[in-house]
């Protein structure tokens, strides 16, 4: 009897057991399912943040794209300009001869070109003459007497040479150098004097 009496307790204690861990398990279970779902929660917040970050990012990629390009249009809009105004204030000086006198070279100095500032002017050593420069500034359109001496004027003028090169600036203050050369100086005086002749 008191056997079986044990026995009935152990089966209460166990089915009481079995009882509670039913639940516990059931809980455990509904925990874990918890954690995952919020776990997953995180994961497709991230993933829509991950998203949102690549798209930001294209984004910025493609301002940055347009301002390089607008940049560029804006450099060569600017070279351009820059360029147009050199060409426009260029100035363009030549010269034309008059006469010869024997120990003197006429000529002009003329400017094709917008205003110049003479700089300064060197003879090359090669140069039969030698001048001066009595201006500074030579205006558009305008034209400036010179007068060349012959170092050597008792050996006449056949073949000789008038060498030399101009340093100026325009009104933006642009650099300019010009090397001018002249060979057989009474055989273009000469010329000129034919064509002056034939156009009257």
């Amino acid at each position: 009897m008191k056997e079986k009496k044990k026995q009935k307790i152990t089966d209460w204690i166990q089915a009481i057991a079995s009882a509670i861990s039913i639940p516990a398990a059931i809980i455990a279970c509904f925990v874990f399912f918890q954690k995952d779902l919020v776990l997953q929660s995180q994961i497709n917040k991230l993933d829509t943040i991950a998203n949102q970050s690549l798209e930001h990012t294209r984004l910025l990629t493609e301002q940055v794209t347009i301002l390089k390009n607008e940049l560029n249009i804006q450099i060569q809009q600017n070279e351009l300009s820059q360029s147009n105004r050199k060409s426009e204030i260029a100035p363009k000086l030549i010269i034309e001869f008059d006469y010869y006198n024997g120990d003197v070279v006429s000529a002009k100095l003329i400017n094709n070109g917008k205003s110049a500032r003479i700089l300064k002017k060197v003879d090359n050593q090669t140069s039969d003459f030698n001048f001066d420069l009595s201006f500074q500034i030579i205006g558009e359109g305008k034209e400036k007497e010179i007068f060349f001496k012959n170092k050597r004027a008792e050996e006449g003028l056949i073949n000789k040479e008038i060498s030399f090169k101009l340093f100026y600036e325009d009104i933006d203050k642009k650099k300019y150098s010009k090397e001018f050369k002249y060979v057989d100086i009474e055989g273009i005086i000469n010329d000129k004097h034919k064509n002056d002749i034939q156009m009257n």
